[in-house]
């Protein structure tokens, strides 16, 4: 009677264990769907060896995070070798978030983060919940939302205040700031993520978050346009924004990155804007601009599809200084930049603030920023300063004229040439 017993349990325990073996091998196909999904069957054919190789490759170079680096990061601490740790900070340098972490840092995290994946509509952190953890998103959206009190049907409603894309953070300020919960993170789309515990957090990031949190936070009170904001609205700008250093000459990303918004801390930058025009018998005539909203040095006549001019007619690209952006000034909101550039003149600071955070209704009160983007469209304008242009031109053409007279009237007596002055020493008056 004991053996049947005895019996009788073994074969419930390897039922048990099967059917936790099969919920296991559901869960993993479950997770992996969207990945088998993006399999395109007309690559599948009769060869077995062949199928399986067009699937590992497919599945190991969709999105930031390969099949194998997965497999790393569900491992164990202890199975990580260091030439494991050193594929996974490869990978972590992909994350935009991540970017500015040093080796030791990288290393850590390799060695101690795990890897969550969810599906569309799942709630990964809860607003007042207690925090155990923070997120790196490696690819999809996240949907961020706060507990509103509507005084009308006296209730607490979900309102999204936000978005995380791919190579953000979230989760983090709890953790700063030993507080509960700020917000609810949502996802919107099939999410990988990179989780640290909040252990590891303290170790690793706590120190370097909160000094860049405490410059952005100094970065903000530098200007008046943030003054009135309350701390809801700072803790968000300053998990949106970053602080970017220019060096001299280079230029800045307004025309191709036109999802933000740049705060000058320090240094200046110049305007550039280019006049394109045609020249004929020693006079000038604007051409409009080019279809194509992108403009590079390189451009030809070619590129002046609606400008109604002969080709035999040269075209000329004359870049003019127009102004500066010094230190407390601001500007990417949106102004137009076609066939015009910002350039670093010396070294510069800026804070870069997301634009369709900053244009919402409680950034933008009095609709700031959009009074701010049409004085700068209004302050530069191609035909004043095309005029200005041909000013310039005509000066330059009397002024040549007048010392060509002037040197033919009186001759100069010295027999001093050009070559007998140092190199050093001559300056050329150019054309503006």
């Amino acid at each position: 009677m004991a053996s049947r017993k005895k019996a009788d349990e073994e074969k419930l325990k390897r039922r048990r264990l099967a059917k936790f073996r099969f919920k296991r091998l559901v869960h993993v196909v479950i997770c992996n769907r969207y990945w088998i999904a993006e399999i395109e069957d007309r690559e599948i054919g009769n060869n077995v060896h062949r199928n399986v190789a067009v699937i590992d490759r497919r599945l190991t170079h969709k999105g930031t995070l390969t099949i194998i680096e997965k497999k790393i990061l569900n491992s164990s601490l202890e199975e990580r070798t260091e030439n494991k740790r050193h594929l996974l900070r490869r990978v972590l340098r992909k994350i935009e978030c991540l970017h500015d972490l040093s080796m030791e840092q990288l290393d850590n995290i390799a060695g101690c983060a795990t890897f969550e994946y969810f599906g569309p509509g799942r709630v990964i952190l809860r607003e007042g919940h207690q925090p155990h953890s923070v997120y790196f998103l490696a690819n999809g959206e996240i949907v961020v939302s706060r507990l509103t009190w509507d005084s009308v049907y006296r209730t607490y409603n979900d309102t999204p205040c936000g978005t995380r894309a791919r190579g953000q953070m979230f989760g983090e300020i709890a953790l700063l700031h030993d507080c509960l919960r700020t917000a609810t993170c949502s996802t919107a789309t099939d999410c990988e993520l990179l989780c640290l515990s909040r252990k590891d957090f303290d170790r690793i990031l706590r120190q370097t978050l909160l000094e860049r949190w405490q410059q952005l936070q100094f970065a903000l009170q530098r200007f008046d346009y943030f003054k009135y904001w309350t701390n809801a609205q700072v803790r968000e700008c300053c998990l949106l924004s970053r602080i970017v250093t220019f060096e001299t000459q280079q230029k800045l990303p307004v025309d191709v990155d036109k999802g933000y918004a740049y705060f000058v801390l320090s240094g200046q930058c110049m305007i550039l804007q280019c006049l394109t025009v045609s020249k004929k018998n020693g006079s000038y005539r604007l051409l409009p601009i080019a279809t194509n909203d992108s403009f590079t040095a390189k451009q030809t006549s070619s590129d002046v599809l609606d400008s109604k001019i002969p080709q035999e007619q040269p075209i000329e690209h004359r870049f003019i200084d127009v102004g500066t952006f010094s230190c407390g000034s601001v500007f990417g909101l949106g102004e137009a930049m076609k066939h015009r550039m910002v350039v670093a003149r010396n070294r510069v600071q800026c804070l870069v603030i997301p634009c369709d955070w900053l244009f919402e209704k409680q950034q933008n009160v009095g609709n700031t920023w959009h009074r701010i983007r049409m004085k700068l469209d209004m302050a530069i304008q191609r035909d004043r300063l095309f005029e200005l242009f041909m000013r310039d031109q005509h000066w330059q053409c009397y002024r040549k004229t007048l010392v060509r007279e002037f040197v033919r009237r009186n001759p100069r007596q010295n027999q001093t040439q050009l070559a007998d002055v140092p190199i050093m020493c001559r300056i050329e008056q150019g054309k503006v």
